[in-house]
């Protein structure tokens, strides 16, 4: 009976979903499941995928991740990017269930949308970005010109294909459905170098879905961590016109209970139920009126047209939940993630993850072995740790001029958590060992046998 129990999840998706909702039944992937001597087959291929997300290392360090800025190590009640994370699954699966669409693969896009994100948030993701970019080169960059950039939902993408490692193989196998998911979770419909996502095609529903659950709850939670924490004051945030709407709405059920903590969170409930309850709406209406326009009555009509004809705009707001997101997201670019602390903070993590690549790049014997490994499986040159050393030099020489070991480099760098690049950046200070590169030539120049600080890079 067990063994049937995959079976029977895949008939009852046939049976409950909409018509546009993608089947686990037809789940593709690249490689076949191991065979582990299992002897039950109980989760369908989206579950599958969901667990393994949440089992794998980079999903345990997203709680040590900020999700902007920098975690603060004594901070118990702020939003980090696991929080955030789940917050975008809670709301992704109310929005998915409500439109009929797969919530298994709803809450796998949801679970992995984020597990490319560097540490110190959009400043690591920027900063990456520019040393990959070539932006950097001659002031502490790789100095190979434009090597792709950095995306957080590529980098998401790059860890569930290769960087994780838990079977025989790189990666950990997910369907193309969840990939294709990640690789478009933050609005890039075209992957670099990715395999069968689809590059350049509009995101099936599922995926749109998560889209507009991670804005919204980015918006939700960095506006309620402002209330809660008295970085905004309750005053200008009921000034609003979103906030003034719901008041008005919700008349006499409106609190008065004195104190911020009770009215912070009423507004935050009455803001999350005011965009869920306008996405589920506008989003019903506009995939009903899809499958009219498109002669979808069935699944079968869906895998037709679905190539052709989704847009990718299909799950969305109505202009009223459009304006007010708008809304929030100016005040909090305004107010919060901007100004002099913010700034400051931001400064920060930039400059530990530049001073830190620029410490691996003119010196690779400071990476932990692990990152030496992955550089010879990625080139087949010679683990670092063997080459003698009289042929070390030239063999340094060489990884350096590698994009292979830019990207292993890079990997790590995005792998980090907060806690984790402070601390490494503060070991490779107190070693007087964070160069740039060049810094065999300089320390010679010096004849003090100190390496340059690379304390002052932007």
């Amino acid at each position: 009976m067990a063994r049937s129990l995959r079976l029977d999840l895949e008939r009852a998706e046939a049976e409950r979903l909409a018509p546009w909702a993608l089947r686990s039944a037809s789940a593709t992937r690249r490689r076949p499941i191991e065979d582990e001597g299992r002897a039950f087959d109980y989760r369908s291929a989206y579950q599958r995928d969901r667990d393994r997300i949440v089992y794998s290392r980079a999903f345990r360090r997203l709680r040590q991740k900020a999700q902007a800025g920098i975690l603060p190590a004594y901070e118990d009640h702020r939003r980090n990017r696991l929080t955030h994370t789940l917050e975008v699954a809670q709301l992704a699966r109310t929005l998915g269930r409500a439109l009929g669409l797969n919530e298994d693969l709803v809450e796998a896009i949801a679970l992995g949308h984020d597990l490319g994100q560097p540490a110190f948030g959009g400043t690591g993701e920027r900063a990456l970005d520019d040393l990959l970019r070539g932006r950097l080169d001659g002031r502490g960059g790789a100095g190979l010109g434009d090597l792709g950039g950095f995306r957080r939902a590529a980098q998401s993408l790059r860890v569930v294909d290769h960087v994780e490692k838990r079977y025989g193989h790189p990666g950990l196998n997910l369907t193309d459905a969840v990939r294709e998911g990640v690789a478009k979770s933050d609005g890039v419909w075209h992957a670099e170098g990715a395999e069968a996502v689809r590059n350049g095609a509009a995101p099936l529903f599922e995926a749109q879905t998560v889209g507009l659950a991670d804005r919204m709850a980015s918006a939700l939670h960095d506006l309620d961590d402002a209330l809660q924490s008295g970085a905004v004051s309750l005053a200008e945030v009921e000034r609003l016109g979103s906030v003034r709407e719901l008041r008005r709405k919700l008349g006499r059920h409106w609190t008065t209970a004195p104190g911020r903590f009770l009215r912070a969170n009423a507004i935050h409930r009455g803001l999350v139920h005011l965009l869920v309850t306008g996405a589920v709406l506008a989003s019903g209406r506009a995939l009903a009126a899809w499958a009219r326009r498109h002669g979808v009555r069935s699944h079968a009509d869906f895998e037709r047209v679905r190539e052709a004809e989704v847009r990718g705009a299909e799950i969305a707001l109505p202009p009223s939940g459009r304006r007010t997101l708008d809304e929030l997201e100016a005040f909090l670019g305004r107010r919060v993630r901007r100004g002099f602390e913010a700034d400051r903070v931001d400064a920060r993590g930039r400059r530990v993850l530049l001073g830190l690549f620029a410490a691996y790049q003119a010196d690779p014997v400071l990476l932990e072995d692990h990152v030496l490994l992955r550089y010879k499986e990625a080139s087949g040159r010679p683990y670092l740790r063997d080459v003698a050393r009289d042929r070390a030099t030239r063999e340094l020489g060489a990884m350096r001029r590698d994009p292979r070991f830019v990207q292993v480099v890079v990997d790590h760098l995005a792998a980090m958590t907060d806690a984790f690049a402070l601390a490494e950046h503060a070991r490779l200070h107190d070693m007087g060992a964070v160069p740039i590169p060049g810094a065999e030539r300089l320390r010679d120049e010096r004849g003090d046998g100190r390496l340059p600080d690379a304390g002052h890079m932007d």
